[in-house]
């Protein structure tokens, strides 16, 4: 099971903050260290324009007053608001294919930020209502539908999504008379299904095609770069990702998304000159201030990232990302007050969001509101059952509460698990709950497949035995290996934060 935010496996290691490794740019919407395609093709910019035939407008004047602001409302990415909306039309007329597609793109788009199966299921059964409804013919409205099942293949590791997709795209592009836009839309659609597929010849085929027909079609040229990101093949990638700098040299996303791809390649003082060049086109761009913030919190520089979040946030307050990486900001500055803060204003925007949910949870765990903590780490698991790296700090703080005899079911069943099947989150259940001895549990490290994974494993290895050991009244000894927590560098870990807290405290 992935980890909500970078890639990460999350039964490597437990207590990743998910938020710091989580930048953004992409398209139109988030970025994940994967590949997150706009839904539309992105031909005109940041945003796309829904291509709506005029005549949909023109039955019922409140109803068609609603679909406008509800497809404002998508073009500014305040999706709740635009399910709301569409929504309301719905109650009156579910038969209507231009509530229901905008209402798919709105519930896709949430499925994609969230990572939420659930939502994505929503979209594309909207999705299917709408063609249903009467708009076969309105290209566009396969969009959505493709885009949220190469989502969903990508959320569940299911080839055969990805398969419906090609199947689809052909079926479209089969089709006489379509405009080059809508070929060039499909073909970046599909395109998206081969990345997941594999294919990498295929989708570049197709985003070659797109750009042909389309010159202007930036969603097929910054695909094609994100593409061969996907693909392992960097070198291809860069060269994409200048060719499109090349083709559009006054728009801030082509730069941007190149600054967002050398932030991951460890090439900071790059990308941070490209995020300025984003900005020096449009200093309003709050998704490269926040991408710019990244990058210097990359390097440690957290008061510079901290301004650069805060800068976002004033640019666009309705953003609940923004908050959230600033909140990692501040927790990792020790600001454990206005993190929680920050966590909290997130979650209040993006109320389904077990990320943030879970970082709340750290904060909260570090201000020692244990109450508190468990309460966000049980809503994070509700949200997202795949969030089991959660469950050795539910698990210590069932022990710090003398709450052991009564475990909740999935941590039974850690403990019950057979001794071949347990991963290291098993494992480090089982030694908090004193299953296995501190030697157990440092020997389990040695199983990590990477030198980085041994690290971080270490990591968590020592941190929570300093805890049992504070908890023990050991203070000396759990001092120490607080510290051995502190010299493996792991500073995106939550053990490694929980450390800096404890020696602050003087644990």
């Amino acid at each position: 099971m992935r980890s909500g935010t970078d890639g990460v496996d999350s039964t490597a290691f437990s207590s990743l903050n998910l938020n710091l490794k989580f930048a953004v740019g992409g398209l139109t919407r988030l970025y994940f260290k994967g590949v997150l395609m706009s839904l539309h093709g992105c031909t005109s910019g940041l945003l796309v324009v829904f291509a709506i035939v005029g005549a949909t407008f023109a039955q019922d004047p409140e109803a068609d007053k609603l679909k406008k602001d509800a497809e404002a409302a998508y073009q500014s990415a305040d999706f709740a608001k635009c399910l709301e909306l569409t929504t309301r039309v719905l109650s009156q007329n579910p038969k209507d294919h231009l509530a229901l597609y905008l209402r798919a793109s709105a519930h896709v788009e949430l499925g994609v930020v969230r990572r939420d199966g659930k939502e994505l299921r929503l979209g594309i059964e909207d999705a299917r209502e709408s063609l249903r409804a009467g708009g076969s013919n309105e290209i566009n409205y396969y969009l959505p539908y493709m885009y949220g099942m190469t989502s969903l293949a990508n959320l569940e590791g299911r080839k055969e999504h990805a398969d419906v997709v090609v199947q689809v795209g052909k079926t479209v592009l089969d089709r006489p008379n379509l405009t080059p836009e809508q070929r060039a839309n499909t073909l970046y659609q599909r395109a998206a299904a081969y990345i997941h597929l594999k294919n990498m010849d295929a989708a570049a085929q197709d985003y070659q095609a797109a750009i042909k027909i389309y010159p202007g079609h930036l969603g097929s040229h910054v695909g094609l770069a994100e593409g061969y990101v996907v693909a392992g093949k960097p070198d291809k990638a860069l060269e994409a990702f200048t060719h499109a700098v090349e083709t559009f040299p006054n728009n801030p996303l082509v730069f941007n998304n190149r600054g967002l791809f050398l932030q991951h390649q460890g090439r900071y003082k790059e990308a941070a000159a490209d995020f300025n060049k984003a900005l020096q086109i449009d200093p309003k761009y709050a998704v490269a201030y926040a991408n710019r913030g990244f990058t210097s919190q990359s390097e440690r520089n957290l008061p510079a990232a901290e301004a650069d979040y805060s800068e976002a946030i004033k640019l666009d307050p309705k953003h609940p990302l923004f908050y959230s990486l600033r909140g990692t900001c501040r927790l990792s500055q020790l600001n454990v007050n206005g993190a929680v803060e920050d966590y909290n204003q997130a979650i209040r925007l993006d109320p389904q969001n077990p990320v943030a949910q879970a970082d709340l949870g750290f904060a909260k765990f570090f201000a020692r509101d244990y109450a508190g903590a468990l309460a966000s780490f049980d809503q994070s698991l509700a949200m997202n059952a795949g969030m089991r790296y959660l469950n050795p700090w539910r698990s210590w703080i069932l022990v710090l509460q003398g709450k052991v005899d009564s475990l909740p079911p999935i941590l039974e069943a850690t403990i019950k698990r057979p001794e071949g099947e347990r991963d290291w989150i098993d494992q480090l259940v089982l030694f908090l709950n004193g299953k296995i001895s501190e030697q157990d549990l440092v020997k389990a490290v040695d199983k990590a497949e990477t030198p980085a994974l041994k690290n971080a494993q270490l990591a968590e290895a020592y941190y929570f035995i300093a805890e049992r050991r504070a908890q023990a009244g050991d203070k000396a000894n759990a001092k120490a290996f607080y510290e051995q927590v502190l010299k493996t560098n792991t500073v995106d870990l939550s053990a490694y934060r929980g450390a800096q807290f404890a020696i602050r405290a003087g644990n």
